[in-house]
């Protein structure tokens, strides 16, 4: 099927760009966005598309964290024949300036939620290393991504307040995925959920005034990870530097344990560059925290990621997260916000992670849900 996107130079195989290079159901490409506030610490912003081209779907979501409540709105439409739209119906993604500025908004819908925002790079992009998987033989994970900081401005809407967002106190974040994507459930309605091996996850991004660092793990015992990408990132449009890829970390954590989802309070990281700099950050956790089964992530009450919900469908919701049984059903897995500490820097970022049954530390939460 031609589109506007075989006039470009850039294809890889000979087919037109509407194909990718495996029939495997599962190969997806994905946009995601996060944006705090860290001047009120009060609100925290999750945006996101995924294509799945051999599924003939797009779906999206955009989702706000503001004073204790998380407010969902997700939509999903057949791809074809506009594959060359990101463009779920209210909601939208616009490419200004590649690797440095875009646009994403949420039109008039039936929830509350609206926004109106630019994105505008501060940092380089970090290339992640490439995630390969194999099990049994087959390949269950063959994914590139990229990890960019920036800040965030334009207008949000949400529960009948209308938010103007400054650039100079939202901050944000952002990761660019595509290729084969192992599938995550977690619904709890599902009684096919994904079994977990001993692991301590962590994907962070911590922000300071001329500087980043990003990191993503999966350790398995202590130093023996089964993935591991990170470096330190500077201001962007700087020549980058290959020394600072991240080499090893360290890092003591600290949990509340009362439940009902793993809960971070506090702790410290250290991390070890390719060039010998070994660099501390201790940090605390803030209360912004949205979690990201709001867009589906792990499948949320029987819809999962590329699921096909027909030419056009959308829902919404609005979570209190102070009820235990809404929280519980929300689950672990989340964008928390975070105050960083560099020596005598202050600076801001997220946190997602979570423990696996097994693992040789945090005992004292691995009842608690994974992910």
């Amino acid at each position: 099927m031609l589109t506007k996107w075989d006039e470009l130079m850039c294809h890889q195989l000979p087919k037109t760009m509407d194909h990718v290079h495996t029939d495997n159901p599962e190969w997806t490409e994905r946009i995601y966005v996060s944006i705090y506030n860290v001047r009120d610490q009060d609100t925290i912003i999750g945006f996101g598309v995924g294509q799945y081209p051999n599924k003939n779907v797009q779906d999206g979501f955009a989702t706000v964290w503001y004073r204790g409540k998380q407010y969902n709105f997700r939509a999903s439409r057949r791809l074809r024949p506009a594959i060359d739209e990101v463009k779920i119906g209210p909601l939208e993604v616009e490419v200004l300036e590649g690797l440095k500025r875009f646009r994403f908004r949420l039109h008039d819908n039936p929830s509350t939620l609206r926004l109106d925002l630019e994105w505008t790079a501060t940092m380089n992009p970090h290339e992640e290393e490439h995630d390969y998987r194999e099990s049994s033989g087959r390949v269950v994970q063959d994914i590139s991504r990229f990890d960019q900081v920036g800040r965030a401005s334009g207008t949000l809407e949400v529960g009948g307040k209308t938010i103007l967002l400054e650039e100079s106190h939202w901050w944000a974040h952002r990761d660019r995925s595509w290729g084969t994507r192992r599938p995550l459930r977690t619904d709890t309605s599902d009684t096919a959920r994904t079994v977990f091996a001993p692991f301590l996850f962590s994907w962070s991004v911590a922000q300071f005034r001329d500087h980043a660092f990003h990191w993503r793990f999966v350790e398995r015992g202590p130093g023996k990870y089964s993935y591991l990408s990170g470096e330190r990132v500077f201001p962007f449009g700087t020549e980058s530097d290959p020394g600072w890829r991240l080499a090893n970390t360290e890092q003591e954590f600290q949990w509340d344990s009362r439940g009902p989802v793993q809960t971070l309070t506090g702790g410290y990281i250290r991390l070890l560059f390719r060039n010998g700099e070994k660099r501390e950050l201790s940090f605390v956790t803030l209360p912004p925290r949205w979690h990201l089964k709001g867009g589906c992530y792990g499948g949320y009450r029987g819809w999962y990621h590329g699921d096909d919900k027909g030419p056009y469908y959308c829902e919404y919701d609005v979570w209190d997260l102070n009820d235990p049984r809404v929280l519980a059903e929300a689950s672990t897995l989340s964008d928390h916000l975070i105050e960083w500490r560099c020596g005598n820097e202050i600076g801001y970022g997220i946190m997602e992670y979570g423990v696996g049954p097994g693992y040789y530390k945090y005992k004292e939460v691995q009842h608690l849900p994974t992910f």
